[in-house]
């Protein structure tokens, strides 16, 4: 049986992430959070008693990406930041871990502790988390090929600057979409809507991932859109991209 995940994207700013912040998040992942073992990068094995984040920082630095993954395919992740003549928003850090460890409550918890704490760290501001297969289906469409044989597979939002995809298991919206969203996040119950940290709100519309994909999942993702504005998620529907999008910092604003 194929392995299932659970896919947590966390937006970066425009702007590469400092040495500082990159090893401190890798030495979080691997000691504080303890994601997973390390064991392997591009075709490099990493001793997880010895790890060597000075080549480890140096390579993400040098290519603006780093791909780290345990020593089976449970978890992995993909940390890759804006190329210098790239689009501005596209840099995330997307993680992948096995769907089954959603299953305990304790990882849960700790799973909102450590996005917010990296959501800090980077100054991001928006993440998410969701099924693998919900990810997909929400982010990704087919659409006729260019050449005009087939179909192709594309993104429905590329990244934040274009709005949001939808509605997942977590929202972590930061100050970004706050301010998007003003007073209408007041709007949804508490039993869904909590503030996580200064300037991050978690909106989570139903307990378990795997609950996304069902008929009153889709039903309280629909009720979400509804009472936050449509118009600010893509529709799926008519594919027509979101009509309101966060005011987001352009890499000059936040290097000058």
């Amino acid at each position: 049986m194929p392995l299932k995940y659970l896919t947590t994207k966390i937006s970066l700013p425009p702007v590469a992430p400092s040495e500082a912040m990159v090893r401190a998040f890798l030495k979080s992942a691997f000691e504080e959070y303890r994601w997973f073992e390390p064991a392997r990068y591009r075709n490099e094995q990493i001793d997880p008693r010895r790890i060597d984040y000075d080549e480890l920082v140096a390579r993400f630095l040098h290519v603006r990406s780093l791909m780290v993954l345990a020593k089976t395919d449970r978890d992995f992740f993909l940390f890759s930041a804006r190329k210098s003549d790239g689009p501005p928003h596209v840099g995330k850090l997307t993680w992948e871990a096995a769907l089954s460890r959603a299953k305990s409550a304790q990882w849960r918890a700790d799973h909102v502790k450590q996005v917010t704490a990296l959501m800090k760290l980077f100054n991001s501001p928006v993440a998410f988390s969701a099924t693998s297969e919900d990810t997909d289906r929400k982010c990704d469409q087919l659409i006729p090929s260019p050449s005009g044989v087939g179909q192709s597979w594309t993104w429905t939002v590329r990244d934040p600057s274009e709005g949001l995809a939808g509605i997942f298991w977590r929202n972590f919206y930061g100050p970004p979409f706050l301010e998007m969203f003003g007073d209408r996040l007041n709007a949804i119950p508490e039993t869904q809507r909590r503030t996580v940290a200064d300037g991050i709100v978690l909106v989570e519309p139903y307990a378990l991932p795997t609950d996304a994909m069902t008929p009153a999942a889709d039903a309280a993702e629909q009720q979400l859109r509804e009472v936050l504005g449509p118009e600010c998620f893509y529709d799926q529907v008519a594919r027509t991209m979101p009509r309101r999008v966060p005011d987001l910092p352009h890499p000059g604003a936040l290097s000058s």
